[in-house]
């Protein structure tokens, strides 16, 4: 028997993946045991910081559209492939028997999996066991008004609570999801789940860029490759570049042979972290976790939102922080390799704020409290 079995999905980045990790490390520091299910595409880079990992039947998004579902060989998934992973999902449920069922996103995100989440979630209430949904702090938004209306009926329906990893005093949940109001009985804010900051920083030099898990990065690293020459601080110092492990084979080795000199590539970095905290420039997407290494390392950033498909979290999160000076934000469709370099030769430390960055020790507090029964 495990504590919590912990359901989570990436279907284009890792940054589910990471915030997971950093809460499964709390909840390990309390003594509390975690099974984590996962039916993203295997990586060996990934790291769930579980004491157990289930994989399903993989899959991930046919592209950066959200157009629909493909497993590990790009097929598209049919009725007979949905069964098989319900059921699968089903066992591993039956196997871990937790005290506790813990969903990343899910109903706010990841409907196209409610095939297989709603009869687990249906099952786990029969159980008795409690159903806590994890979610971040902005949502995409919606332009179909009933499929937000779903998400809290769901959520109302089939969940014992809703913890919001962010600080209502930057972001209410309310902000990006009109019904926020109807289930304010089920929210407990968590603060953001950001790593400790326990870096050493030391002498600063040269600009670290990053594309997240790296489906949707080539852009980006092909104009920071092309921005560094016309930078006017930075063209003689050393950059790093980490495409992410899920960045295009092609287009790694195209990299590979054509890089410049001055030019660091790398797939994944597992001191990523330590690396920007001794970086005088952070270059990224403007995802929840890039932001929380960047507020965590006090590293000056240029953030590109990744905005394709209809995805407004990350430009809406951007934007505002932009406002705030805690980041310098460039818009997708200005992306050049000049416009970056200026950038990155304006950027400054970000502006501190006053905001909980305790997130997973809090999320970590609440869960085991519920397993305790004190909640």
């Amino acid at each position: 028997m495990t504590d919590v079995m912990i359901y989570v999905q990436h279907l284009l980045g890792i940054g589910h993946v990471r915030r997971i990790a950093l809460i499964n490390t709390e909840l390990q520091r309390l003594g509390i045991t975690t099974t984590v299910v996962t039916g993203g595409i295997p990586d060996a880079v990934l790291d769930f910081g579980s004491d157990e990992v289930i994989q399903l039947p993989p899959c991930r998004s046919a592209d950066s559209g959200f157009s629909g579902l493909v497993n590990e060989n790009g097929d598209p998934v049919d009725d007979a492939w949905k069964e098989i992973r319900k059921q699968a999902l089903l066992d591993a449920f039956e196997t871990v028997a937790p005290k506790l069922l813990l969903i990343e996103m899910f109903p706010f995100g990841r409907r196209a999996f409610r095939f297989e989440l709603l009869p687990l979630l249906d099952h786990a209430g029969q159980s008795g066991t409690p159903r806590i949904c994890s979610v971040r702090d902005l949502l995409v938004r919606k332009s179909d008004r009933s499929k937000e209306s779903w998400m809290r009926d769901t959520a109302r329906s089939h969940f014992d609570g809703v913890l919001v990893h962010g600080d209502p005093e930057l972001f209410d949940f309310g902000r990006s999801f009109p019904f926020a109001d109807d289930i304010a009985d089920m929210i407990e804010y968590t603060g953001y789940v950001a790593p400790k900051a326990d870096f050493v920083v030391g002498e600063r030099r040269g600009v670290i860029v990053s594309a997240g898990g790296g489906a949707v990065g080539t852009a980006l690293i092909d104009a920071a490759i092309a921005a560094r020459p016309l930078s006017r601080r930075f063209a003689d110092q050393p950059w790093d570049i980490v495409t992410g492990p899920h960045f295009p084979a092609d287009a790694f080795s195209r990299l590979v042979r054509d890089l410049p000199d001055g030019i660091t590539l790398h797939r994944f970095l597992p001191d990523f972290r330590d690396r920007m905290a001794r970086s005088c420039v952070s270059v990224s997407q403007a995802g929840y976790n890039t932001l929380m290494d960047v507020l965590a390392t006090g590293t000056a950033s240029v953030m590109v939102p990744f905005a394709d498909g209809g995805e407004s979290e990350q430009s809406e999160r951007a934007a505002i922080l932009a406002g705030k000076d805690v980041l310098s934000l460039l818009d997708p469709g200005e992306l050049t390799p000049q416009s970056l370099a200026n950038q990155i030769d304006r950027a400054k430390k970000p502006a501190k704020l006053d905001i909980s960055l305790d997130g997973a020790g809090i999320t970590a507090a609440k869960i085991a409290e519920r397993i305790r029964g004190k909640a």
